[in-house]
């Protein structure tokens, strides 16, 4: 019994190792194996194309009327009516405002009256001065004929000497009377009183054809400055009108844009007031020298106001094409790096980042002009770009196939 039991015990002993060591080999054999993945950098790319690249400049301005006028009565008076208020639209010769006319007619009827006594002296000084001819003529005529017949009686010495001196005296003291008669009456009946009674006459007539102010042009009233019952003088504007149809955006542009800007190119203009949406306005005016004080160029925007809501005072944004280049290789701006001294783009090559050293040209800001350095076509990589370096491994992950 011994014996068997050694040889159980060692059976049993034998059974464990083995059930042991079977099962350390299944749990080894079943151990995961690790796979070690090759390291790549995720880079988004563009592919060079041509484009029209476009430069601009915003710059601030301010809205005012090509067509301005301010109104100034031509004659002083009290207020007696005003028609309009400031928005209001007028036409050209609509009533503005009137003055009081009370005492422009009686300085009318006066004048009035003092021309009538001046027309009618001057007619009968002009009636008397031809009838004081008319009788002179003929009184001079028989003293002329007295005259001839005296001295053919001398002739014949039918008179003396004396009588026929004293018959050449009384014809010249005879001509004399009557010439200074009619210069006198021809002072009397000289126009220059009636002209100065008819320009009277004129003046007060016009004052009371002008106590009622018109528009002289159509537009929108811009200012009002007078009130019933204040006084109205050519002294102080009474009202301002603005042609809201002719209106442009007024800004000035500093030297180094100014030969840049054409006269007829068009401009972005935003008046923020009005709404978000900008409008094209045509450059109208360039001027030609620098404002003194502030050393800028003033320029004047045109605008199509056919809604009417852009008004003169209205601030606006203007964006102006100073460079433009059309059918040009480019590229996004952010793709270009400056690496030792060099201006470079990296370029995807199969799976590798290669380096492209470049010459550029206009830049906007968004997009740069190439000049040399890429070829049509080229994937240029735009994002992740300063991540990596000659020879990298990339892959394109957004904008091209995956590699």
């Amino acid at each position: 019994m011994k014996n068997l039991t050694g040889v159980t015990r060692r059976i049993i002993i034998l059974l464990v190792v083995l059930l042991v060591g079977g099962s350390l080999t299944g749990c080894s054999a079943t151990e995961p194996t690790t796979v070690v993945e090759e390291k790549y950098i995720p880079v988004e790319v563009e592919a060079v194309g041509k484009k029209t690249l476009v430069n601009t400049a915003m710059l601030s301005g301010k809205v005012s009327s090509e067509t301005e006028v301010t109104v100034v009565p031509e004659v002083s008076g009290k207020v007696e009516s005003v028609s309009v208020k400031v928005g209001d639209f007028v036409n050209r010769g609509a009533v503005l405002f009137t003055l009081d006319t009370s005492d422009m007619r009686e300085t009318y009827a006066m004048a009035e009256a003092r021309y009538q006594n001046s027309k009618e002296l001057w007619d009968a000084a002009n009636a008397s001065l031809e009838r004081t001819k008319t009788i002179a003529l003929e009184k001079l005529a028989n003293a002329k004929q007295n005259l001839a017949n005296t001295k053919a009686l001398f002739e014949v010495g039918a008179v003396s000497k004396a009588e026929l001196d004293q018959t050449e005296l009384a014809f010249q003291e005879l001509e004399s009377t009557l010439t200074g008669q009619i210069e006198q009456l021809t002072v009397q009946a000289s126009d220059s009183s009636l002209n100065l009674t008819q320009l009277q006459l004129s003046q007060a007539r016009d004052a009371l054809d002008n106590a009622i102010v018109t528009a002289p042009v159509g537009g929108i009233v811009s200012k009002v400055n007078v009130t019933v019952g204040n006084m109205a003088s050519s002294a102080q504007p009474a009202l301002s009108l603005t042609d809201s149809s002719n209106l442009y955006s007024s800004l000035s542009v500093a030297e180094n844009l100014v030969n840049r800007l054409t006269a007829g190119n068009t401009a972005k203009v935003t008046v923020s007031s009005v709404s978000g949406d900008s409008i094209l306005g045509k450059i109208d005016h360039i001027s030609p020298s620098s404002d003194p004080q502030t050393q800028l160029y003033p320029i004047k925007i045109s605008l199509d106001n056919t809604s009417g809501l852009i008004k003169p005072g209205m601030f606006t944004k203007v964006e102006l094409t100073i460079e433009e280049k059309a059918d040009v290789l480019a590229i996004y701006s952010e793709a270009v790096i400056l690496k030792n001294d060099k201006t470079i783009v990296y370029v995807v090559e199969g799976d590798k980042a290669v380096a492209k050293e470049v010459v550029t040209g206009l830049d906007t800001g968004v997009e740069i002009e190439i000049l040399k350095g890429l070829n049509l076509g080229d994937k240029v990589i735009i994002k992740g770009q300063t991540l990596v370096d000659e020879g990298h491994k990339v892959k394109v992950v957004v904008g091209g196939e995956t590699s």
